[in-house]
């Protein structure tokens, strides 16, 4: 039997994410772009965690509310139907997380996720993965860790850390880093490992924040390890453990940057539609031109795709023993060419409207051009899941 409604509980945390949107995103979207200082999208962050929405996947056991990656999808989409970059750096906080949930021991969940799970401040995860001169070359198992600069060292009671990461999200805002690292790369995935490294660790510094093209509400900078200890306890798993881990990382991320994808199509899509109601053209609102009205079916019929896909992947990846990581690129590489091209659509259908910074919709078309290209640039990706048939 197929069931395609949400729960009580999944329409109710839907509905605390499209309210929190609607009150504390929308209202501020445009203003992210001259936030230069990164406080705006803090404030955003601290209210997300006052109500619950960042410590969403943490077990309850802990002071979370365990949601899986439905949940954790259905809100991502709300969140980017306001802001992509809002959207992209709680999606993050989470992928961040993911790899304590797979592979911490209990007196490192016992450490960490009561620290995260506060709800007076917000403490973001940042995932360290990717490095200047590797890009996605970090992601794909077939290099099996082999261009990992990022050295783990044994420094007897601690771990020393030497390396540069790049491109992370949340990096220079958050309490703890998840690290991709390697004890040599030439040990291949045998030497690799995942460490946590938390804020104002010495040796742990960041360079300029970086001015991009959208996604302003998301923090990125260069992360720089120099001589940087942490005690042996940070480590999770064992070395060697670290491929398997980022791997099963990517499964359900990928999941969430559909979702994002969707919610930032449907936000421009909304706009676009409202103005084409009120707009008239040759004596007759816009929407009602044949071409138009048929760029908006096709608009509507990919959103609508695009979200049975993501929810399709994080369905099975909330079952146990079933997560997918063909689902979860299909709905990652669909969706976010999907919301390049509704995005764009929308600033055609608005015209000059469209392309000026006053209605946002162009906006959403900034947003949506890095999903094509993170986690996994959909080139790459692309032949993850030729690969999976």
């Amino acid at each position: 039997m197929l069931d395609f409604t949400l729960s009580e509980e999944q329409l109710a945390i839907q509905k605390l994410a499209r309210d929190f949107t609607n009150k504390e995103i929308k209202p501020v979207a445009l203003e992210f772009e001259h936030d230069t200082e990164g406080r705006l999208a803090e404030e955003i962050f601290k209210k997300a965690a006052e109500v619950g929405i960042l410590q969403l996947p943490i077990p309850v056991e802990y002071g979370g509310s365990e949601g899986s990656n439905v949940e954790c999808s259905i809100v991502l989409e709300e969140l980017a139907a306001g802001c992509g970059g809002v959207a992209t750096a709680i999606g993050a906080n989470w992928f961040g997380q993911t790899p304590i949930m797979i592979a911490a021991t209990k007196e490192q969940r016992d450490k960490w996720f009561p620290e995260l799970a506060v709800k007076h401040e917000a403490r973001l995860v940042c995932m360290a993965m990717t490095e200047p001169a590797g890009g996605t070359d970090i992601e794909n198992p077939h290099m099996h860790s082999r261009t990992i600069r990022t050295i783990l060292k044994d420094g007897g009671d601690h771990w020393i850390i030497n390396g540069n990461k790049i491109w992370p999200s949340n990096s220079g805002n958050s309490y703890l880093y998840s690290v991709v690292c390697t004890v040599d790369p030439n040990l291949g995935d045998e030497g690799s490992c995942l460490v946590i490294v938390p804020d104002g660790t010495p040796g742990l510094s960041f360079g300029k924040p970086i001015r991009k093209m959208g996604m302003d509400a998301d923090r990125n900078s260069e992360i720089i390890f120099e001589d940087v200890r942490v005690p042996k306890e940070n480590l999770l798993g064992k070395v060697g453990d670290g491929a398997r881990i980022l791997q099963r990382t990517l499964i359900y991320n990928r999941a969430g940057t559909g979702a994002i994808s969707v919610g930032i199509a449907r936000g421009a899509f909304e706009i676009a539609l409202k103005w084409a109601r009120e707009r008239i053209t040759a004596g007759i609102p816009l929407i009602q031109h044949e071409i138009i009205s048929a760029m908006f079916a096709d608009m509507a019929m990919e959103i609508e795709a695009a979200r049975l896909l993501y929810l399709r992947a994080a369905w099975f990846n909330a079952q146990p023993g079933k997560a997918s990581m063909k689902w979860s690129t299909m709905a990652k590489v669909y969706a976010s060419d999907m919301a390049m091209r509704v995005t764009t659509n929308a600033v055609q259908i608005m015209g000059s409207y469209g392309y000026s910074k006053e209605y946002g919709v162009e906006k959403y078309m900034r947003d949506a051009k890095i999903i094509q290209i993170y986690i996994g640039a959909n080139e790459f990706t692309r032949q993850v899941i030729t690969e999976e048939l």
